[in-house]
This record gives structure tokens, C-alpha cells and sequence, in this order.
């Protein structure tokens, strides 16, 4: 009787599991496809022609140029340019890095997500291979005949979900990874055209 319950509660746990770890395999991929475009649309691609165009540019060419662009970056320098123009270079860097900091939680809507599925898919799919285990070897106390052949179909069904875990954790974590650089090397665009303007100091050049 004992063994029947185990069986089916075991059963019923990583069946639950192994559809959660499925159900977050399906947000991660629309995460993923969404923060993707998110990034490619909104980002500059590549700030090398762009720095090399506002170096020999005065601020008022500058402002045209990077007002041409419509990227998250240049946005965001334009605002801080239109919001400290009568004010020093000092308050306009602080400026930048003040709507850095506010725009940061929308770059990284989803972070969290992607960091708790790849730090807990492998522990939910142990979890799951745990129970199997249990269920297998429950099986195999209820058969009338004992069979290794029992505790080894069960055992190779519990390491389903070990192997689902991994594999959803793996692409999580590489997709986190490559959004935190994408957002690091935006930081830094920002930072790169922000030293150009200050360069033509003062910045509230007409």
C-alpha cells in the first residue's frame, strides 16, 4: 500500500515538473526572441564611423547627427544635452548618468527570469530524476516478478528530466550573458559620445 503511494505520488511530482520545466522553456524562448529584437532595433550596432563623424563636427552638427540616429544612446545624450545646456560639462555627464540609471530596469526586463532558470532548471530536473527514481524503484517492489528490466525503464524515464534541466539552463544562461554585454557595450557608446561633446566644450555651444 505504502509503495503504491510512493509510486504515485513520486509519478505525479515529476510529471509536474518535468511540464514546468517545459512551460519555462516555452517563456524562454519568447524572452529571448523579444529581448533580441529589443536590443537590435533600439541599440547602435556600431558607435566606430558614428565617434569618427562627431569628432571634426562642431555641437550644433553634433546634435543633428546623433538626432538622425534615434537609438536609445543617442537619445539619451541629447536629453541630458537639452536638459544642462546653460549649465557646466560636470552636470551634463552626471545628467547622462542619471537617465543611464533610470532606463537601466527596462534594458534588463527578463534578467531575472533568464538568471532563475538557469540557476534552478538543473536542481527542479535532479529533483525530478529523484522522483522517478523513487517511482522505479517502487514499480519494482510492487511487480509480481522482479525485473531489472522494470528498474531500468523507469531509471532511463527519470533521467528525462535531469537532461530537460540542463537544457534549458545551458541557453539561459548564455542568453543572459550576451544581454549583459550588449547592455555593457551600450553603457559605453553612451560614455564614448558623451567625452566627444564635452571635448567641444562648452557644451551649450549654440
Amino acid at each position: 500500500m505504502i509503495n503504491s503511494q510512493i509510486a504515485y505520488l513520486a509519478n505525479l511530482g515529476s510529471q509536474v515538473i518535468l511540464w514546468a520545466l517545459f512551460i519555462a522553456s516555452f517563456f524562454l524562448i519568447a524572452s529571448t526572441v523579444e529581448r533580441l529584437l529589443f536590443y537590435r532595433r533600439n541599440f547602435l550596432k556600431s558607435t566606430e564611423k558614428l565617434i569618427k563623424e562627431l569628432a571634426v563636427l562642431s555641437l550644433s552638427q553634433m546634435k543633428e547627427l546623433l538626432t538622425k540616429q534615434k537609438t536609445v544612446e543617442t537619445t539619451i545624450v541629447l536629453d541630458a544635452l537639452e536638459q544642462t545646456k546653460n549649465d557646466t560639462d560636470e552636470k551634463f555627464a552626471a545628467a547622462v548618468s542619471a537617465r543611464i540609471s533610470s532606463m537601466k530596469p527596462s534594458w534588463e526586463r527578463s534578467f531575472l527570469f533568464f538568471s532563475a532558470v538557469g540557476s534552478n532548471a538543473p536542481f527542479l530536473g535532479l529533483l525530478g530524476t529523484v522522483l522517478g527514481l523513487m517511482q522505479s524503484f517502487a514499480d519494482l517492489a510492487l511487480a509480481a516478478k522482479p525485473d531489472a528490466a522494470i528498474a531500468m525503464a523507469g531509471i532511463s524515464n527519470a533521467l528525462i528530466t535531469t537532461v530537460a534541466g540542463i537544457v534549458i539552463a545551458i541557453p539561459s544562461i548564455i542568453v543572459l550573458n550576451y544581454l549583459k554585454a550588449r547592455e555593457s557595450v551600450a553603457i559605453e557608446n553612451i560614455g564614448a559620445i558623451t567625452d566627444i561633446i564635452i571635448s567641444v566644450s562648452p557644451h551649450n555651444e549654440a
